[in-house]
């Protein structure tokens, strides 16, 4: 690394003292920032054209003031701790500001997160394995480019897996790996959406889907959802109409469409000659039955777009998403992603090379197949606990969503408080629970008594950290 500093020969000044003030300068002003590594003395003399001796005496004093420290066998690091105080500015706070301080700074003991993941049931050694197995091959050469469709030994693996899993009829030639759900809705909206083009969501529903049409201009047309998913009965009568759902587990509220409202659903498209985009956020979480055929094999007309992430069954640092399109869609898609990320080369891969091949070979290896009854087994006892100790101390509790993902929804009975004064009062015992308010949520309004529904995430919990926090809940809201 080069420091991005100046050193005048001509000036009155001696060369050490220059270097002195312009490291300490930038500590004191945030370009270096603390635990920085300087380069070496040898290195740093080169940079700037002077001898390595006046170098080893500016860092000598550097050390001195307590700018720097060495660390032996590894070099000069920016200290922790510098001398220079940053400003200070007495905080003035009114009565209603301390009491908010203090509610905010109380530790938080159990987080109800949404779509959380537990780090510590990532399969670290099999995923190390497999790493290390790609970089020793002769393929392994990070300055190549890829296929901008995805990995073929990957979309090959993914076909076998959604043939078995959501009993899809897909070719590797159907399969487009992006990099999230939130590109793949990109993606579908530049091959489908313009100015004025209609655009059915769910309400309530996601809060990223709706924003990315309408950015491209869409008509937003908001449907309502009930116990059974997205009211198909109140589709208008819009001809090209985009669709963009959660079926199998509508979020937030967990609902799982039946099959007579799908087959009514693909009458409705062929009708209007729309298109359906079906969002897959966590059907691989079913912990009774099995997840329904996705929308896609019910396709007569190539109206059907698929898509899923791995977000939630290997983590979202990964980074990987796809889609899976009908053929006469492919090319289309392709290039709505070199227009969105690759427009500058013909020739960019998509996402990751490394990734998308130590994926691939997780896949076929059968190792994503055993991490997902992994994770089943660990969220279903989660799951359990969260129910028992809630109906353990608040009696018959009217719970949703039980059947699959990674949260439920609590309907608040009627004489305990509403859903934004729960949330407060667990706050003030170090928990935190979810409304329909959450960011990550638009069009409450459209549920029936939205305030008195709570939203609790139960993946990254242990069933002892739930029974503690749900002990703690009982004692604020009863």
């Amino acid at each position: 690394m080069q420091l991005s500093i100046e050193i005048d020969p001509a000036a009155p000044i001696p060369l050490q003292t220059q270097l002195i003030g312009e490291i300490s300068t930038s500590i004191t002003n945030g370009r270096l920032l603390p635990g920085t590594r300087l380069p070496g003395t040898r290195s740093l003399s080169e940079q700037l054209g002077v001898s390595r001796n006046t170098v080893l005496l500016a860092f000598a004093a550097l050390e001195a003031e307590g700018f720097v420290e060495s660390r032996e066998g590894s070099g000069t690091y920016v200290s922790d701790v510098w001398p220079e105080p940053e400003p200070f500015e007495p905080l003035q706070l009114t009565p209603t500001s301390k009491k908010r301080k203090a509610k905010a700074e109380l530790p938080v003991f159990c987080n109800f997160e949404l779509e959380a993941v537990d780090p510590d049931l990532f399969p670290t050694a099999v995923w190390r394995r497999l790493m290390i197995r790609r970089i020793q091959t002769s393929d392994f050469n990070l300055t190549k480019t890829g296929d901008p469709q995805g990995s073929l030994d990957l979309r090959r693996s993914l076909c076998k897996f959604l043939g078995a899993s959501r009993g899809m009829t897909v070719q590797p030639e159907q399969v487009l790996i992006v990099s999230s759900v939130q590109q793949a809705t990109n993606v579908v909206g530049q091959m489908f959406v313009s100015p004025g083009s209609p655009v059915v969501i769910e309400q309530p529903g996601c809060s990223l889907i709706g924003p990315i049409f309408a950015r491209a201009g869409a008509e937003i047309l908001p449907v309502p959802t009930d116990a059974e998913g997205l009211r198909v009965d109140l589709l208008p009568e819009r001809r090209n109409a985009l669709v963009a759902f959660t079926p199998e587990r509508h979020f937030p509220m967990g609902a799982t469409m039946p099959a007579e409202r799908r087959k009514a659903l693909l009458n409705w498209a062929e009708r209007q000659d729309a298109h359906v985009f079906e969002i897959d956020f966590d059907s691989e979480f079913r912990y009774e039955g099995s997840p329904n055929p996705a929308l896609q094999t019910l396709d007569r007309h190539g109206r059907f777009i698929y898509g899923a992430s791995f977000a939630l069954t290997i983590g979202p640092g990964l980074r990987i998403c796809y889609l899976v399109m009908p053929p006469a869609l492919i090319e289309s898609a392709l290039e709505a992603l070199r227009l969105l990320d690759y427009a500058w080369s013909s020739q960019a891969a998509g996402a990751p090379w490394l990734d998308q091949a130590v994926l691939g070979d997780f896949l076929e290896s059968g190792g994503y197949a055993k991490q997902l009854r992994r994770l089943r087994k660990a969220y279903m006892e989660r799951r359990d606990a969260l129910v028992q100790s809630l109906r353990q101390h608040f009696g018959d509790c009217e719970l949703s969503g039980l059947s699959s993902g990674t949260h439920l929804i609590w309907r608040l009975p009627d004489h305990m408080p509403d859903a934004l004064e729960c949330q407060l009062r667990a706050r003030g015992v170090g928990v935190v629970i979810n409304t329909m308010e959450l960011d990550t949520i638009t069009g409450p309004e459209f549920l029936p008594d939205w305030d008195r529904y709570l939203l609790l995430g139960y993946a990254d919990l242990q069933p002892e950290t739930i029974r503690t926090a749900v002990a703690r809940l009982a004692e604020v809201l009863r």
